[in-house]
């Protein structure tokens, strides 16, 4: 277990009286007292050799997929404190039960679910923040070089720097618990209206323009509360931290797995269903790309969750470049420090970072840029980055006008493909094909 011993430093806001608390709590272990952390080398551009672990995670084994076995080795993972659970979630923000993890056609019981029932009144979606531990983080740019950083990952709050942002809800209230998707977000219309829906056996959300994926998302909520809309920038901050964590690499397709990046047509994709992978745990992919035979087998899954990169960009909300300056919104409210009232897609009164991206669009990511708010694209140069080198993932971008971003890759986009791919091109108005969108929630208790 680790202990703080970072100085008090007195600031206006009495910070250091709770931190010192917090301290305390830690040293004794009345907060729990993992801490995790990693150190992302911008320099190195081995991506293995580009991630070092640091505190608890020294002598961690990393996860990986055994692509000749086909079975996902957790390493040293198996058990951390943040995996999350399949579950079934109400409209009112409520688990109404668990799946089981290796067949989510089956509750945890062994009954049969609802994950293909498009009459259930709710989603699948996973559970964030087990046995009653959050997850919170800190991210450290390392002093004179933002391309560098480390990441702290923990079971508790350290210090007043480390934050639990993805547990908010849209009353400025940490909850125990929040909720991503299990699936690309389909359409499903309730006998009135277009809802956006996670659920098996359904196909994806397309050619919609951003605005109407988040009112089709927003019809899930039971009443004027915000607690379901698309997926939000720091929930994706989050989980490419933890995938960089357990895998030890920047590589994420050669850990995990390629995703469906090569083969992909129009047709191809009117013909995925969801739920491809229901019964391969938390974690599958293969070491192909290809889309060859109609049954979309070389599909990714991470953290439970299906496609996490690879078929379809996935337009997100939360971040926004305005004439190449990116600009970002954590939390519903502004207790993350902007002052925008909820969520919008000109990032008005969001938190400006800045990080204008550089070189050429569509060419391989080599720099991205840390701040204490996120982590965000910053060149793309094939010089430099490759499949293989830095973070192996596509960076497209135009720094006129106002971008609303995407990430993760298409079925046709090949190697491009990875969790640390990004499109900052297209404005909120884009509808296309190529370009979906999916559910999360943030339960008001």
């Amino acid at each position: 277990m680790s202990n703080v011993t970072s100085p008090i430093i007195l600031d206006s806001t009495g910070n250091a009286i709770k931190d010192a608390i917090l301290r305390v709590a830690s040293a004794v272990g009345g907060s729990g007292g993992t801490i995790y952390a990693f150190h992302i080398d911008g320099a190195e551009g081995d991506p293995a050799a580009k991630v070092t672990y640091l505190k608890d995670a020294v002598g961690m084994k990393p996860a990986k997929m055994n692509f000749t076995s086909g079975e996902f080795d957790y390493g040293s993972w198996k058990n951390a404190f943040f995996m999350p659970r399949p579950c079934m979630v109400k409209s009112n923000g409520n688990v109404d039960y668990y799946l089981d993890e290796n067949d989510y056609s089956k509750k945890a019981d062994g009954s049969a679910s609802d994950i293909a029932d498009t009459s259930y009144a709710g989603n699948a979606m996973m559970e964030w923040g087990r046995d009653g531990k959050k997850i919170w983080m800190k991210i450290v740019p390392d002093a004179g070089d933002a391309n560098s950083a480390t990441f702290y990952i923990a079971d508790h709050q350290v210090d007043s720097t480390f934050h639990d942002w993805p547990f908010h809800n849209c009353k400025g209230v940490s909850v125990d618990h929040f909720y991503t998707p299990i699936y690309n977000g389909s359409v499903v219309n309730d006998g009135t209206n277009d809802v956006l829906r996670s659920l098996s056996g359904q196909a994806v959300c397309k050619t919609k323009n951003a605005s109407t994926e988040l009112t089709m998302a927003g019809r899930n909520n039971p009443g004027s509360d915000e607690l379901w809309s698309t997926e939000n920038y720091a929930d994706i901050v989050l989980i490419n931290a933890l995938l960089t964590l357990i895998g030890k690499s920047t590589n994420t397709q050669a850990v995990f797995g390629e995703g469906l990046h090569t083969g992909g047509t129009e047709a191809i994709n009117d013909n995925f269903r969801t739920g491809v992978h229901n019964a391969k745990g938390l974690f599958y992919g293969t070491n192909s790309g290809a889309i060859s035979d109609g049954s979309y087998g070389n599909a990714v899954k991470v953290f439970g969750m299906e496609n996490w990169w690879g078929f379809q960009w996935r337009r997100y909300h939360g971040h926004v470049m305005v004439d190449g300056s990116q600009k970002v919104k954590l939390t519903y409210g502004t207790e993350d420090g902007s002052t925008a009232a909820g969520y919008n897609l000109t990032g008005a009164d969001y938190i400006t970072i800045g990080a204008t991206p550089t070189g050429t669009s569509g060419q391989y990511c080599d720099k991205y840029e840390f701040t204490e708010n996120g982590a965000f694209p910053k060149d793309a140069d094939n010089t430099k980055a490759t499949a293989s080198t830095h973070y192996c993932d596509g960076f497209w971008f135009n720094n006129s006008g106002t971008r609303v971003p995407c990430r993760g890759g298409t079925s046709n986009g090949g190697s491009h493909a990875g969790a640390w791919s990004v499109v900052l091109h297209d404005g909120a108005s884009s509808a296309w094909g190529v370009i979906g969108a999916a559910l999360s929630c943030k339960p008001l208790a």
